[in-house]
């Protein structure tokens, strides 16, 4: 697994990660045991992507595009804890949760779904990365896109680890989420969808439910009696922000 890691060691899979969606989202959660993963096409930063968006020229003047651009999928975490713009922008409706799990307890389902092999360093595979985000000026991102030995060992890297960092490069005005990225590419391209989904045990995966600090408390009540009901057996809290 240390193999699949970008911008992260072995030390950092115990780390918290969070994620803040509606309470209709986490019931989907619990019915259909699956984390959905998108096209990063989907997301909303028209910038991300941009490398293998890009338009390359080879040293004759033909120009080229990245055949594998269409085939990743990725699901966006945070490191931050809690924060007043993560409730504010993810939880419109004041009544969101927050949903607390490690990097290893939420990689790992993804990393065995794949085939994994032995190399020299250890067990890896081609499909599956877990990292945590760079942030930079977009002048220092151009650049880097510019530079053509860098640009080259990422994207004809045969691991497909230079190709999924690619993933992780943001605009310094969004430093402030803190993203940890799962990204899968399908090498196949068997899924024509924009999604997809990973088969996960929610009990596993979910160490702690924080609803939103705004929410009514009989409203938060009937949600966590709720959760309840269907078999969380973990921690659920009303923040306290």
């Amino acid at each position: 697994m240390k193999n699949n890691l970008i911008f992260l060691n072995e030390d950092n899979l115990n780390d918290d990660v969070y994620r803040v969606f509606s309470f209709t989202r986490l019931l989907e959660l619990f019915e259909e045991k699956e984390l959905v993963l998108v096209n990063p096409k989907k997301w909303d930063d028209p910038f991300e992507n941009f490398i293998l968006k890009s338009i390359g020229e080879l040293p004759d003047g033909t120009e080229f595009t990245i055949d594998s651009r269409d085939s990743f999928y990725g699901q966006c975490w945070s490191s931050t804890k809690e924060s007043d713009a993560m409730w504010r922008i993810y939880s419109s409706d004041k009544s969101g949760v927050k949903i607390r799990t490690t990097i290893k307890k939420l990689f790992e389902p993804l990393y065995n779904s794949v085939n994994s092999h032995n190399g020299f360093n250890g067990e890896y595979n081609l499909s599956t990365f877990i990292g945590k985000v760079k942030y930079s000026s977009t002048k220092k991102l151009i650049e880097m896109l510019n530079d053509t030995d860098g640009m080259s060992s990422k994207l004809f890297d045969q691991s497909g680890k230079g190709q999924a960092s690619t993933f992780f490069y943001k605009r310094w005005a969004f430093r402030h989420e803190n993203e940890i990225r799962i990204i899968y590419n399908d090498n196949n391209r068997n899924n024509n969808s924009d999604l997809h989904k990973i088969k996960i045990n929610p009990n596993k995966l979910i160490d702690e439910i924080v609803f939103d600090p705004r929410i009514d408390n009989k409203l938060y009540e009937v949600y966590k009696n709720h959760l309840i009901s269907i078999g969380f057996t973990g921690k659920i809290i009303k923040s306290g922000l």
